[in-house]
């Protein structure tokens, strides 16, 4: 428990440090509802002669949260594909980071259409290195726990997510994610680089 609460102080000085200086977007506000509104039609779930409702809050919030976690691993594949010594390694982050970038700028496009702001990107702070601090096992490591996180971030947001566009949007991008480790498996497999994990006594 007090491991929760340190990082959670620490995440709030962290962000209030960033706002101050001006590194940091807030994230979109809404207005407080006064009264209960009671869905009436369908047009809830999808668009009603081609025209969307606004965005809920839950949705603002998964669109949010997964543009900043796809700047996150966007930086984190670009200084990965700086220093890795394979070249198959090298062209898988190269292949995450165009993925990140393309579900960026769909859940961005959201956020657009409803007048609201979107987190900026990481890029510019990425040093132009060329000599590895970490072995190419340890990067292709983290590379397969930021897809496992996507997947899981995607089918969370999807649960919250009302309106059939984005489901969609969610539902295509997890598949693509899925891939995308899959392939990340493969490459570890590959070299030698994946423990078998805990698992049953085989019976068979």
């Amino acid at each position: 428990m007090s491991c929760i609460s340190s990082t959670m102080e620490l995440f709030n000085e962290t962000t209030n440090l960033l706002l101050t200086r001006g590194l940091e977007i807030r994230s979109p506000y809404i207005p407080y509802l006064e009264e209960v509104d009671i869905v009436e039609t369908r047009g809830f779930l999808a668009d009603e002669l081609g025209k969307q409702r606004p965005l809920m809050a839950a949705e603002i919030t998964h669109l949010w949260s997964n543009i900043q976690t796809n700047y996150l691993a966007s930086a984190l594949l670009t200084g990965f594909g700086q220093v890795v010594h394979c070249a198959d390694l090298k062209g898988y982050m190269k292949r995450g980071k165009n993925i990140t970038k393309k579900h960026i700028e769909v859940f961005t496009s959201y956020l657009q259409d409803n007048a609201l702001p979107s987190p900026h990107n990481w890029d510019d702070l990425i040093l132009p290195i060329k000599e590895s601090p970490f072995s190419d096992k340890l990067m292709m490591y983290h590379t397969s726990l930021i897809s496992a996180a996507g997947v899981g971030n995607y089918k969370t947001a999807l649960s919250a997510s009302l309106r059939r566009d984005i489901a969609a949007d969610y539902t295509r991008f997890f598949g693509e994610i899925g891939l995308f480790a899959e392939d990340g498996l493969n490459l570890l497999i590959n070299n030698a680089w994946f423990e078998r994990p805990p698992h049953t006594i085989d019976s068979h």
